[in-house]
């Protein structure tokens, strides 16, 4: 009888153990989950530890040698690698309330540059504005059937002189070429040419358009 039993009780306790370990391994799987984000943080950290043991300069030291070159409120401080130098890289508020990035050596103490955070913004919103403009003239370009050799000959036939600028653009849904011409009297005249059929749309004074504006 006893050795009934045990034929019955061993298999149900190899079950519960493979059972134990499946659990065991979905246990792991689940814990595992979010390892890259894990491991990217920890790239960070070591990164900032790797460079913290280049720096002889402490980060208060840095903060004090931004404040000298820069009176105003520390914002943000950073270890950074400028070109193979290990910086501090130190965010003030000057008292003017522009944001400046103060770059310091973190070996040497010696300023590396300072550069406004202000002067970054408006140059990427340059650098974006002339990428618009660029993307703009292409997809104008594409709709025209003119090229712009043609469209300053038509524009000179109609006012002699000297073709100072040509740009393609939507006149009221039409593309044109804008040809602005010296005229032979000093003049500046802006001739539009339809960029599809060459025809004369209109043809503009400059002077006349400034006096306008002048009296607004």
């Amino acid at each position: 009888m006893n050795k009934k039993i045990k034929k019955y009780v061993i298999p149900a306790i190899a079950a519960t153990i493979i059972g134990g370990g499946a659990t065991s391994s979905a246990f792991v799987f689940a814990s595992t989950k979010d390892k890259p984000v894990e491991q990217q943080e920890m790239s960070d950290k070591q990164e900032s530890a790797a460079l913290a043991k280049k720096a002889k300069l402490t980060e208060a030291e840095s903060k004090k040698i931004a404040l000298e070159k820069v009176p105003g409120t520390v914002k943000d401080v950073e270890l950074e690698d400028e070109d193979g130098t290990v910086v501090y890289g130190v965010e003030v508020q000057a008292k003017d309330g522009s944001k400046q990035d103060v770059k310091i050596d973190a070996q040497t103490g010696k300023i590396v540059k300072v550069e406004s955070d202000d002067e970054e913004e408006n140059g990427n919103e340059e650098n974006d504005g002339e990428e618009n403009d660029k993307q703009e003239q292409a997809a104008l370009a594409k709709k025209a059937k003119l090229t712009e050799a043609e469209s300053k000959k038509i524009a000179l036939e109609k006012v002699p002189g000297t073709v100072k600028d040509v740009e393609l653009e939507d006149e009221d849904g039409t593309v044109v070429y804008g040809v602005e011409v010296q005229a032979k009297d000093g003049s500046k005249q802006d001739v539009k040419i339809d960029a599809q059929t060459g025809k004369i749309v209109k043809v503009e004074s400059d002077d006349e358009d400034k006096n306008e504006n002048d009296k607004e």
